[in-house]
């Protein structure tokens, strides 16, 4: 049986989940309401921080409040649908021989010339 929160704690869950509801709203205007995403190829959808910022802080707010401690997975699962939008994670991700043999001489350059 799940465990009563008081008031107290419901809207301790609404602060924290709606702190973590701006950061997601601020990274939702920047890579689609100001076009800088690597996936949306169009022009930015609203380009007005204040209507996203609203709009996740009060949803992720009031998931908060409902749900207490479990606010923090939605917030982790949105997180995660981003960033698997932004790599493009619907295809099969393979390194080819020839892009692991450019990152591998990166790398080794970047070790030779910032070594004391």
């Amino acid at each position: 049986m799940p465990e009563k929160m008081t008031l107290w704690d419901r809207l301790v869950y609404a602060v924290i989940a709606g702190v973590f509801g701006a950061l997601l709203g601020w990274l939702g205007w920047f890579l689609y309401g100001l076009g800088h995403s690597m996936n949306y190829s169009g022009p930015g959808m609203d380009p007005v921080l204040r209507h996203w910022l609203v709009g996740s802080v009060s949803a992720f707010a009031a998931l908060g409040f409902v749900l207490g401690s479990t606010a923090a997975d939605l917030v982790g699962d949105a997180l995660s649908a981003i960033l698997h939008f932004e790599v493009n994670d619907n295809q099969p991700q393979r390194m080819t021989a020839f892009f692991a043999l450019i990152f591998l001489a990166i790398v080794i350059a970047t070790i030779w010339f910032t070594a004391p």
